[in-house]
């Protein structure tokens, strides 16, 4: 894995022993048998399967998209403030199901305390402690913007459990679950990426669908923000029309996931070969790579000297 990044144009510091966000599965032993047969060869481990913590904070019968324009860490190009969590619109009363098992932080709303960048921000929000097995300290996930909350604070609450209904309380546009990942504190800049902790979510259109984890830095190795990487799907090593994806590298107040140390995320990306560009001070950088069902795909932008 790579290095925390640290959002400042000084060098970045190295995690030290950094974990890993991925299950690990390990293969089971062969059992001995009292006719002498030959033993089958044990399957290699896969050790690119991207297997999260976290369930979905939506129901199977509703939308589970993560609104494209305006991911982790964007700005939508300077048109808004840098996006701490992600958005998944639904309708009004659509239910918001707890991710994991956890304890209940928070029930209410932020009118006087502070939990995003303003007050009244989030509105009505849930946040609940959990303790994961591939992290030392806690990992905290918000539920914002609800028009209904059904949990107490201290209450012990299970994975998939309704918590509440998604609404458009705060600052909110329209009706939506704004939801994010906090890891060992509350504090906002504790926030990353929900993408990485959020299960793939394959449709019938694209039965195999994989993450992109990527990192666009310079010639020094720091990351270069506010720039747009484009991911274009590839057959027969020919760019496809009307394909291109367009993701915003995160803004310098944004940090990543110290087991990553990412700058952007696509997630549910059908399986398949691509092409990631983007212009970075001046230089034209792109890397060529496969997509595949269930695994990440880590990919690293940078000028040449």
């Amino acid at each position: 894995m790579t290095s925390v990044s640290v959002l400042s144009d000084r060098s970045h510091q190295s995690t030290p022993n950094p974990t890993s966000t991925s299950i690990v599965v390990k293969s089971t032993q062969n059992q001995l048998v009292e006719t002498p047969i030959a033993t089958p060869e044990l399957q290699p481990i896969n050790e690119k399967l991207f297997i999260t913590s976290f369930d979905f904070p939506i129901p199977e019968d509703a939308s589970r998209l993560i609104e494209t324009s305006y991911r982790f860490g964007s700005t939508q190009f300077g048109e808004r403030i840098p996006h701490d969590g992600v958005e998944i619109l639904n309708p009004e009363g659509t239910p918001v199901l707890a991710v994991a098992d956890g304890e209940v932080y928070f029930s209410g709303n932020d009118r006087t305390y502070k939990r995003g960048r303003f007050t009244n921000f989030y509105g009505n929000i849930i946040i609940i402690k959990h303790d994961l097995p591939h992290y030392s300290v806690p990992v905290y996930s918000f539920y914002a913007h609800l028009s209904e909350i059904i949990v107490n604070e201290g209450e012990i609450v299970t994975r998939g459990q309704e918590i509440g209904s998604v609404g458009a309380t705060g600052k909110a546009f329209s009706n939506h679950l704004h939801f994010e990942v906090r890891i060992g504190d509350v504090l906002l800049q504790n926030a990353r990426n929900p993408e990485l902790f959020l299960p793939l979510i394959p449709t019938e259109d694209y039965p195999k669908v994989g993450i992109l984890i990527g990192s666009l830095i310079s010639q020094q190795g720091n990351p270069i923000p506010g720039v747009t990487v484009v991911v274009q799907r590839m057959e027969n090593d020919i760019l496809v029309p009307g394909t291109s994806i367009y993701v915003e590298t995160y803004a310098k107040t944004i940090f990543s996931e110290q087991n990553w140390g990412e700058n952007f995320v696509i997630s549910n990306l059908p399986e398949g070969e691509y092409r990631v560009s983007a212009f970075a001070y001046q230089y034209f950088v792109e890397k060529f790579i496969s997509i595949k069902g269930n695994e990440f795909t880590t990919v690293t932008l940078q000028p040449e000297n």
